[in-house]
C-alpha cells in the first residue's frame, strides 16, 4: 500500500533512500553539465569578438603578395589570421596572413596529380 511506509522493512526504506539520493544526485550532474555548455557558448559568443570599431582598421593589402595570373577563390578570417584560397596556373596554393602586419607567414602549393 502507498501510505503504509511503517509496514514496510528496515533493508526496504535503506534501498528507497539510496534510490532516492542516486536519482537526486544525478540529476544534480545533468544539471551542471547542462549549465557548463550553456556557459561555454555564452563565453564563446561574448569573449575574442571584435567590435565594430575594432573590426574596422586599415586594409590588409595582399595584392603585391600573389604571383602574376593569380586570384583569390576564398577568404576566412579566425583569431587575427587570414586564410587564402588562391588559384593560379594549374595550381592551387593556401595563403595564411597575418591580420594587423599584413605579411604572409605561409604558403602552401597544392600540385595536382599527374604532375
Amino acid at each position: 500500500m502507498p501510505g503504509d511506509e511503517s509496514f514496510q522493512s528496515p533493508e526496504m526504506l535503506d534501498v528507497q533512500r539510496k534510490i532516492r539520493m542516486m536519482v537526486v544526485s544525478s540529476i544534480l550532474i545533468m544539471g551542471l553539465g547542462i549549465f557548463s555548455i550553456l556557459g561555454v557558448i555564452i563565453y564563446k559568443s561574448v569573449a575574442n569578438n571584435e567590435s565594430a570599431e575594432n573590426g574596422q582598421g586599415d586594409p590588409v593589402i595582399v595584392g603585391n603578395q600573389l604571383k602574376a595570373g593569380e586570384s583569390v577563390r576564398s577568404m576566412i578570417v579566425e583569431n587575427g589570421t587570414i586564410y587564402l584560397l588562391v588559384d593560379g596556373e594549374d595550381r592551387t596554393s593556401l595563403m595564411t596572413v597575418d591580420k594587423k602586419s599584413g605579411s604572409v607567414s605561409r604558403r602552401i602549393e597544392f600540385i595536382p596529380q599527374g604532375q
